[in-house]
């Protein structure tokens, strides 16, 4: 039963893929934000997390009317990010990349410098897959640290569309060897670094509310002595995507590594908490982020 579940998936994303890619810019970003629309509508239960985690971390200054527009908005910009991310290949890499602008160049370079490559750190906040694309561009060898998907189609499609652009592929089902190869081969590694981390994780508060982070980020850093780099990518409108960098983050050296590792989470959890304040309507509010609460 679960492969039929698994063909339909394909199939269904297949042909979004397809649609997605006959439009032009203007056209697909409204289909973007009309099947966002159709998600805030359909699913009852994300609609449900995304309402009950922006009034837990920002009711106490925004109304009940405010939070439920952002909610919307919310899944308009996942809408638009599932369109853009299946148009990349389409696009190309030179042409991906010239949607984004603003700083951050210079952090890589200063980061790169040091011939250890660097750990490119950011959220599920704008359209976060740009990010890959324009650091190709730029000539940086890049590899994404990704879940696999459980459909092995689907999987493959969002694979070959990241290689596309020039982005390589590391599964977070592997062991942590890859990803120190490659940060010795100088390269820049991405991972995400807002969603629940299980066991074996930090316990730090996240907008007031205890939240479970992983260590895997920090502890790649401080092993492979190569820089956090934090960034996200605020979407503007369907062809400007804005860099908001933060201050390159060393790794520590105290002698402690629990110490330098809690140290390390604690810096790019407020510049992921700042940034989400300032543009509420960027970030993926619809997971379970406070399974600890």
């Amino acid at each position: 039963m679960a492969s039929v579940a698994h063909e339909l998936e394909y199939l269904a994303t297949l042909a979004g893929i397809r649609i997605s890619n006959s439009l032009s810019d203007r056209s697909a970003d409204r289909f973007g934000a009309a099947l966002g629309n159709v998600m805030y509508h359909l699913l009852d239960s994300r609609r449900q997390i995304a309402v009950d985690n922006l009034t837990r971390a920002l009711g106490s200054t925004l109304s009940r009317e405010r939070i439920d527009r952002i909610a919307r908005q919310v899944f308009a910009n996942v809408g638009k990010t599932l369109v853009e991310s299946s148009r990349l290949q389409k696009l190309g890499r030179d042409r991906a990349a010239r949607m984004v602008t603003g700083p951050g160049r210079e952090l890589f370079d200063r980061a790169m410098a040091n011939g250890r490559g660097a750990i490119l750190l950011t959220a599920h906040f704008g359209n976060w897959e740009l990010l890959g694309a324009w650091l190709a561009s730029l000539g940086y060898p890049t590899d994404f640290v990704v879940a696999t998907q459980h459909n092995p189609k689907v999987d493959r499609l969002l694979q070959e569309n990241r290689r596309a652009l020039g982005v390589e592929v590391i599964s977070t089902a592997t062991s942590a060897r890859p990803v120190f190869k490659a940060l010795k081969a100088n390269h820049v590694i991405a991972l995400v670094a807002d969603q629940h981390a299980p066991g074996g994780s930090l316990v730090l508060d996240f907008f007031g509310r205890p939240a479970a982070w992983s260590k895997g980020l920090a502890l790649f850093s401080i092993r492979s002595e190569s820089p956090l780099i934090p960034v996200l990518l605020r979407r503007e409108s369907f062809d400007r995507h804005i860099l908001m960098p933060g201050d390159l983050i060393l790794p520590p050296d105290s002698g402690d590594e629990e110490k330098d590792i809690e140290s390390m989470i604690v810096k790019y959890r407020g510049f992921l908490e700042a940034g989400i304040r300032a543009y509420p309507d960027q970030w993926m509010w619809t997971h379970r982020r406070w399974k600890l609460d």
